[in-house]
């Protein structure tokens, strides 16, 4: 018995220490720079001849490598955020994390110990898990799990799965630097920006409307410009009832108990404007745009104040921090990023059926400026 744990628990040791280098293989060199790890080639040597309880040890050690991080990515999305230093921004993340037991392995009986080991496992194939979701959120590569159905997961995230979990995090990570050296910095949005990212085309041929197929004017960014609005309700956490049903015929009680109902825009210019006097408190948009093909396109995302957006009833855009020199900048009437149809704070990588699809936005304005923003691109 005595063997058979030890040999169980080497194995996850191993495991964790290839799920530690998946997730470094995601990470820019700056980013590793700023990281003090444990050097885990002498834990994988130590590993060799050391017993039960000195492999809890290890596991440990190289479980904190992982955790140190997930707190540096965790930092770095902070200060992208708000302005933080790093500094103060790794702080932050230090005082929100929930700690993680100590094992005393000498007490521990074998069969604890391979457990105990088995959960750091577990927690490190969970920490690449999240930044692979996050990656493919993001839209900064090709999404790991579109060829997988609900049915694989549980194999895929299992312990025979962890070769493969390696495999795909390091393909990423190349996609990544492929991506990186084709395009400037800014031009992958992942956080809502206090900039607007660049426009790659000099002078994109633009086009507004909602049907996308062969045979149509060519375009580099159509302006979704078609929508039905409602609103304003009332800025509460209770759900308004846009939120569990679209029904265009639909009246509502609104903000001030005033009747609201569903209005047809369809905006001559860009970007969005809300045709309501009152531009104070939550509005609803709803649009579909039709595809003669199954097909990807990048959804580019701008709105005054907080807006979240949801395609085919999923969610890829959701804003909950004011971001006040974005609406500064947008808000300038003489911006060149107006006539690029660039009021842009987000963008990603959203794969699109054939036929109809459909959008929902919610916006919630706490002032007489209000806009959204909604472009598609190749």
């Amino acid at each position: 018995m005595h063997k058979a744990y030890k040999i169980n628990m080497q194995n996850s040791v191993k495991n964790i220490a290839h799920l530690e280098q998946s997730l470094l293989d995601t990470l820019d060199e700056s980013t590793k720079a700023k990281l003090d790890l444990e050097p885990v080639e002498e834990i994988l040597a130590a590993s060799a001849t050391a017993t039960p309880s000195k492999l809890v040890e290890l596991a440990q050690q190289i479980y904190e490598n992982i955790r140190k991080i997930e707190r540096e990515l965790r930092a770095k999305d902070l200060e992208r955020a708000v302005a933080m230093s790093h500094a103060d921004a790794l702080k932050t993340v230090m005082s929100l994390e929930i700690a993680v037991p100590q094992y005393k392995a000498n007490k521990m009986p074998g069969a604890e110990m391979v457990r105990s080991v088995e959960k750091f496992e577990e927690n490190a194939k969970n920490s690449l898990r999240n930044r692979i979701d996050d990656i493919d959120a993001r839209g900064t590569g090709e999404p790991l799990s579109k060829n997988k159905d609900n049915n694989d997961k549980a194999e895929y995230f299992g312990l025979s799965g962890t070769q493969q979990i390696v495999k795909e995090a390091k393909n990423i990570s190349s996609l990544n630097v492929e991506r990186q050296s084709n395009h400037s910095k800014n031009d992958f949005v992942d956080l809502w920006l206090d900039h607007i990212p660049p426009v790659n085309q000099k002078s994109p041929k633009k086009i507004a409307g909602r049907i996308i197929k062969n045979g149509a004017n060519h375009a580099d960014r159509i302006f979704i410009n078609s929508w039905y609005v409602i609103g304003p309700f009332s800025i509460s956490n209770v759900k308004a009832p846009p939120e569990y049903a679209v029904d265009l015929d639909g009246v509502y009680y609104g903000k001030d108990n005033q009747t609201v109902r569903w209005q047809y825009l369809s905006n001559a210019s860009y970007p969005l404007i809300l045709p309501q006097v009152d531009k104070a408190g939550i509005f609803f948009g709803y649009t579909e745009i039709i595809l003669d093909r199954e097909q990807d396109l990048w959804i580019w995302v701008g709105a005054d104040d907080f807006a979240s957006l949801r395609l085919n009833d999923n969610v890829i855009w959701e804003s909950n921090v004011f971001n006040k020199k974005f609406n500064t900048l947008a808000n300038n009437k003489n911006n060149i990023e107006r006539e690029n149809w660039n009021l842009t704070e987000y963008k990603r990588l959203a794969h699109f059926k054939a036929g109809r699809n459909s959008f929902i936005f919610k916006l919630t304005n706490s002032d007489t400026n209000a806009f959204f923003s909604l472009v598609l691109t190749k």
